[in-house]
């Protein structure tokens, strides 16, 4: 076998990190603008004390404007917010009032304070919460 360093050897044997995943259903539309959806980001890094990266958003434009004018149609938000140990992003559909988070890291943080937190922050139901060990 070749040579392995004690580090890689112990990276192989452990658990390499964790991923939270949520879905969040009824999300209030206050929660469908670019600037909540990247404070969000920005408020959920230091709640899990996550080192920031650079942040990516696209999305965000109002469109259908005539359709429906007391609600016009947003196209929906996407974010990466680049962790110095992963990332975490964010899907926010307005026109289904649902939000997607997932936050992976390959250092440990409190999973149940990212739902907590997302609850708190963006409203809504979560329907869907997972988090698993990566390996």
């Amino acid at each position: 076998m070749p040579f392995e360093s004690k580090l890689l050897r112990k990276v192989r044997e452990e658990n390499y990190g964790q991923e939270t995943v949520l879905d969040i259903h009824d999300v209030p539309d206050e929660f469908f603008q670019l600037k909540t959806v990247r404070q969000f980001a920005e408020t959920l890094c230091d709640e899990i004390g996550m080192i920031r990266g650079p942040m990516y958003t696209w999305g965000g434009e109002k469109k259908d404007l005539h359709a429906h004018p007391e609600k016009p149609k947003i196209d929906g938000i996407s974010c990466i917010q680049f962790l110095h140990s992963s990332s975490i992003t964010i899907h926010a559909i307005d026109e289904l009032n649902k939000v997607f988070i997932n936050v992976f890291s390959c250092e440990s943080f409190d999973a149940d304070r990212v739902k907590q937190f997302a609850l708190k922050n963006v409203g809504g139901v979560v329907v869907g919460y997972h988090n698993y060990e990566r390996k």
